[in-house]
């Protein structure tokens, strides 16, 4: 144990239960001399402080102790015995219905460091009960609160993605059908919420609809529910996203989706040709890299054919559109990125045939 943490100790035995200790601990569990995997330290903590402090009558310490949580290493929590794992899941979901907003706010943001341990999204239990926990903070008032839900529910989605890469992965042991048709409405409404909640929003969406199975797509309802997402979520933020990340986020988000391929696109889906138009205009007429880069990932991510309705030959004429304005505008500033959009671009061409008046789509 670092010299300054013993010091402390021997000279107060035990620090006072303040805002002002946890704090403490929440520096030095994140600087470099707390190793990764002292539990005996971090068990200490958790016996001493921060089961103590997350029912602590001052709302102050119990949003301190969140943040606590949230600065524990991904590698301690997985050398936890389980019945300290699940304390400290218990506690934390306790406080994200906690009265006091900052406590609230503090706690979604922790669950969304958490979802992302293996051993926890792993776990059908816990993102059930993280979904729930969540969920009911989507409408909340305070911006702090949505903004760290959001978030949060950003993340679960992507935990779910990784997890979707085992064989044996199947969505509904993680989630009931319910559930993931309030988590993309949640996300929808964010998309059009403030815009510091927009960008997790709509990478929500992407992540949620890329995992979503092929049977999903049957439902009346639910495609319903999809076309708001795609319409007002993504097509909307690619367009006018208040600002460059929320764009770029919207393009990532759109590529992330569209790798699910049993994702409905193409004729007689009324979100094809507007989101297409959406990234073209993106790609070709946007001046930050990030933001094409993405557009020319989304806008080639298909890998079917019909799944481009009539767009084909517009989406080929803009991605060597696209590479003739790297050619010939020489004042970018971002010269890593225009080289990252140049190769991108370049890639692209090399799949794509010319015959002709014929556009072909070369589908590896």
């Amino acid at each position: 144990m670092p010299e300054l943490w013993q010091k402390l100790v021997n000279e107060m035995k035990v620090l006072p239960l303040t805002t002002e200790s946890l704090r403490l601990i929440e520096a030095y569990s994140i600087s470099k001399e707390q190793e990764e995997k002292d539990t005996e330290w971090w068990t200490m903590i958790l016996k001493d402080y921060l089961q103590k402090a997350s029912i602590d009558e001052q709302a102050s310490i119990r949003a301190a102790a969140c943040d606590c949580f949230s600065s524990m290493p991904k590698e301690t929590f997985e050398a936890f015995h389980y019945r300290y794992q699940r304390l400290m899941v218990t506690l934390l979901l306790s406080l994200v219905v906690d009265s006091d907003t900052n406590v609230k706010g503090a706690a979604c943001r922790s669950l969304g460091i958490f979802i992302l341990f293996p051993s926890l999204r792993e776990d059908p239990m816990f993102v059930s009960d993280m979904t729930k926990a969540i969920l009911s903070q989507k409408e909340n008032k305070a911006i702090i609160v949505r903004v760290r839900a959001s978030w949060a529910i950003a993340n679960l989605c992507d935990a779910l993605v990784l997890e979707s890469e085992k064989p044996e992965f199947n969505l509904r042991e993680y989630l009931s059908t319910t559930e993931w048709m309030e988590i993309l409405s949640m996300a929808t409404a964010g998309a059009v919420d403030n815009e510091k909640l927009r960008s997790n929003a709509v990478r929500a969406i992407g992540s949620l609809l890329r995992i979503t199975p092929k049977e999903y797509f049957e439902n009346t309802r639910i495609m319903s529910l999809i076309r708001n997402a795609v319409m007002q979520g993504l097509v909307k933020n690619i367009e006018g996203g208040s600002s460059l990340k929320i764009r770029w986020n919207a393009c990532h988000a759109t590529g992330n989706m569209l790798l699910n391929l049993d994702f409905p696109m193409g004729e007689g889906y009324p979100w094809t040709h507007p989101l297409y138009q959406a990234l073209l205009k993106a790609l070709v007429h946007c001046k930050n890299f990030k933001v094409r880069i993405n557009a020319c990932l989304a806008l080639t991510a298909s890998k079917n054919k019909a799944r481009y309705g009539n767009q084909l030959p517009i989406i080929i004429e803009g991605i060597l559109e696209a590479w003739n304005t790297c050619q010939l505008n020489q004042e970018y500033k971002e010269i890593r990125y225009k080289q990252q959009l140049e190769q991108q671009v370049k890639r692209k061409e090399e799949e794509m045939l010319y015959n002709g008046k014929t556009y072909e789509f070369l589908f590896l």
